[in-house]
């Protein structure tokens, strides 16, 4: 009975609205609307890269520690899986970096020319020059030819191959290889000592902050995950520091035990004009990082 008495009330209902709008159009009337219903948002599914990554018991704290911070792991990188010749020929840059940068720098800059060697000093060290060129060389980044042995000068040719990742490369990215290596040595030498202390080393991670329509916010250069704690590295090979961005990351990630360090290839900066901020220079970067390992896991 409850049900019929409901329905009749609809219909009656829907039959004085429609009296109701028959009778103001005769009048010209215009039924006032209602306030429209709010866009509603749309809820994208998670990337399957996302997904993937979350789900995934190798980066599981990881990813946890910068949903912390506030970010979203797009893409990560086991140290593992980098490519070791080039962790090799980045060792062969950094190691001559004053050298061979300069002659970087030209070759990228025009397409032909003539590279002076002499300046270099000993012709052991022209040689080890060389041999960096012939690395080069046997990637079809450059061709090289008309060597003279009195001047010491070389023709060169920049090669199509020579593009994105072999233009970064040798740009900078080299020193995030450099770091790398650099990095992973201070953590073995410290498990050695410390029997049982277990790390990861991620390389290329990039971030995606949810309140942003960007694809990528950030891009970190290596993360060390410990037990206790996270280590995050910054690679500055140039001579801009980029001050602004590390105050900022050291503001995102530091705190009692998480560090954000920035490492620069100029050895005669102070790190101490630096404070609160860590500064780590390349050369001694092993050691430096040596140190805080122990400051932070002490017996």
């Amino acid at each position: 009975m409850g049900e019929k008495n409901n329905s009749t009330e609809l219909v009656q209902k829907q039959l004085i609205e429609d009296i109701v709008k028959s009778v103001l159009k005769e009048w010209g009337i215009q039924p006032q609307k209602s306030d429209p219903e709010p866009p509603q948002k749309t809820v994208c599914p998670p990337d399957e890269k996302v997904v993937e990554i979350q789900k995934s018991r190798t980066y599981k704290k990881v990813f946890e520690f910068f949903q912390t911070c506030g970010y979203t792991i797009t893409e990560i990188t086991e140290k593992s899986k980098l490519a070791k010749e080039y962790t090799a020929l980045a060792t062969q840059i950094f190691n001559y970096n004053s050298v061979i940068f300069p002659l970087i720098q030209q070759m990228q800059k025009t397409e032909k020319g003539v590279l002076a060697l002499a300046h270099i000093g000993a012709a052991e060290e022209i040689n080890k020059i060389r041999n960096i060129l012939n690395n080069f060389e046997r990637r079809n980044w450059f061709k090289f030819s008309n060597y003279n042995k009195t001047t010491h000068e070389i023709s060169f040719e920049r090669l199509p191959e020579y593009k994105s990742y072999a233009k970064s490369f040798t740009g900078g990215i080299f020193g995030e290889y450099v770091t790398v290596k650099f990095i992973e040595k201070a953590l073995q030498g410290f498990a050695k000592e410390r029997h049982g202390f277990k790390y990861k080393l991620f390389h290329d991670i990039k971030l995606k902050d949810p309140n942003t329509d960007k694809q990528v916010d950030m891009q970190l250069d290596l993360v060390v995950q410990c037990p206790e704690n996270f280590y995050i590295f910054e690679t500055k090979m140039g001579a801009t520091l980029a001050i602004d961005k590390w105050v900022d990351r050291h503001r995102l990630f530091t705190t009692d035990k998480n560090k954000f360090i920035t490492c620069c290839a100029d050895e005669n900066l102070n790190p101490q004009i630096f404070k609160p901020f860590r500064l780590f220079n390349l050369k001694n970067l092993t050691e430096q990082f040596i140190q805080v390992l122990k400051n932070d896991y002490q017996e």
